[in-house]
């Protein structure tokens, strides 16, 4: 195995990794471990990985598709429905993180995956596997409620990009 290769990916996408998992989990301990298991994959199939054109591509494919499982379970053991409690300081606006945590699993990592990683309608597509236009849909949808919730702030941040 080609150690440093694998050190460098780690160095390189290992805080953005967690911060995606964050903001799709709202827990920051949550996080914390679906981070530590997305590089663990990454170890385990590193002769796969190391041959990946877009190895950071699959790093957030995998912590997504972690984090959204998480949300899942965690969603299930609960008997009433109530937003996770967000105890990290990201995002830094707390009435930002309070809406994304009130967003379903699926419209949150779809806002991460366009809005904070930067991916493309179709990046999300195959990340998620999800089609281009249920993609299209969910981030409509996390939008609207964002704007809905946020009103003016939200269009100062969507402006700003």
């Amino acid at each position: 195995m080609e150690q440093a290769g694998f050190e460098r990916l780690c160095h390189e996408h290992y805080e953005r990794v967690a911060r995606a998992a964050f903001l799709i989990v709202a827990d920051r301990e949550e996080a914390l471990d679906i981070a530590q298991e997305t590089f663990a994959r990454a170890y385990e199939h590193w002769g796969q990985v190391v041959k990946m054109h877009n190895q950071a591509g699959w790093l957030y494919k995998v912590a997504s598709n972690l984090a959204i499982s998480r949300v899942r379970r965690i969603t299930r053991t609960r008997h009433h429905a109530e937003p996770v409690a967000i105890d990290a300081p990201m995002p830094s606006d707390p009435r930002l993180a309070a809406v994304l945590a009130a967003l379903s699993p699926a419209q949150r990592a779809v806002l991460v995956l366009r809005f904070y990683l930067d991916m493309s309608v179709d990046a999300t597509s195959v990340a998620l596997r999800k089609r281009p236009g249920t993609v299209r849909a969910l981030t409509s949808q996390g939008i609207a409620r964002l704007r809905d919730e946020l009103g003016a702030t939200w269009q100062e941040v969507t402006d700003e990009r």
